[in-house]
């Protein structure tokens, strides 16, 4: 456990919950596709355009893992605008690019009783992170640290410098 930074726990927490949910969602879409081995499918996922509505999620899971393997820099004000991007992602609000994983995600939550489960435990999860600041420019001066740690991240070099 983290005692002096308590919020990186519960990111952990999240990340599990939210491999959760992306873990039922496959689950669920492998009744309406095709049968293929496991490498296929993870092929098709990060490739073709019909489950291009994933990416969104997979991408957040990854950009958290991959901040919390360098955490040793990552503050609680990223740790909340993390949870809120999760939860916009999870119950709208996000970013237009969001909105087809949104679409297909809602429905496949009024129909699944398992991604339903992994919804209310990554909710659950998300919710014990720190809540974002009151102050708007805080808050958004919180997002943008996140999306600048993310490209950082994306473009291979740990993360560093951007508190």
């Amino acid at each position: 456990m983290s005692s002096d930074r308590p919020w990186l726990d519960s990111l952990r927490d999240s990340s599990a919950a939210l491999q959760g949910v992306l873990g039922a969602l496959l689950e669920a879409e492998r009744h309406f596709a095709p049968p293929a081995s496991p490498l296929e499918r993870l092929r098709q996922i990060t490739t073709s355009p019909e489950w291009a509505w994933l990416q969104p999620l997979y991408r957040l899971i990854a950009d958290v893992d991959h901040a919390l393997a360098y955490a040793d820099d990552l503050p609680a004000s990223e740790s909340a605008a993390i949870g809120a991007h999760a939860r916009e992602l999870l119950t709208g609000g996000g970013a237009p690019a969001e909105q087809p994983f949104l679409e297909h995600y809602r429905a496949l939550l009024q129909t699944d009783p398992a991604v339903a489960m992994a919804h209310a435990a990554a909710l659950r999860a998300l919710q014990a992170l720190p809540a974002e600041a009151a102050n708007q420019s805080e808050r958004l001066h919180a997002r943008h640290q996140w999306n600048e740690r993310r490209r950082f991240l994306r473009m291979g070099q740990g993360g560093r410098g951007t508190s």
